[in-house]
């Protein structure tokens, strides 16, 4: 463990996320350049959806009792998905993220889970770096469609 995983350590505490989070959690990605909303996936409703189906798999960060940090994973039982991956700010290259994908990939792997991917919108620069520096790899072999229903 490095000084600065003891210091984060010491700062920010990870936790599973409960529906009650919701709002501070919106309010967090609101405030997030890039951060693509949309009322069917991200209202209170869809994400307590979520929460319900992947427990193990959705996690705050906190620091002095306030959320600044989010991760919402989720497994269909092949493979797994990592949704609002969001640090405030403030707390940014402290090593949060990291912790918090760790944290994903690990209880996923628990359920044999061996593949873990990631949805990232083009304008999210910091994110595509950070997700390569984690070795996560970008897929040219695929396009992804979505229509609301």
């Amino acid at each position: 463990m490095t000084e600065d995983d003891r210091n984060t350590d010491q700062l920010v505490g990870i936790r599973k996320m409960i529906a009650e989070d919701y709002a501070d959690a919106y309010a967090l990605w609101k405030k997030t350049p890039d951060m693509s909303l949309q009322e069917q996936n991200d209202s209170f409703e869809a994400i307590s959806r979520l929460i319900q189906f992947n427990p193990d798999f959705c996690f705050v960060a906190e620091k002095n009792g306030q959320l600044v940090g989010t991760i919402l994973g989720a497994t269909d039982g092949r493979n797994g998905t990592i949704y609002h991956l969001v640090v405030a700010k403030e707390v940014q290259r402290q090593g949060i993220a990291t912790k918090l994908v760790n944290l994903v990939v690990k209880q996923l792997r628990e359920v044999g889970i061996k593949k873990i991917s990631v949805m990232i919108t083009k304008r999210q620069l910091t994110g595509v770096a950070f997700l390569q520096h984690l070795k996560f790899t970008k897929r040219l072999d695929i396009e992804t469609y979505s229509k609301i229903i």
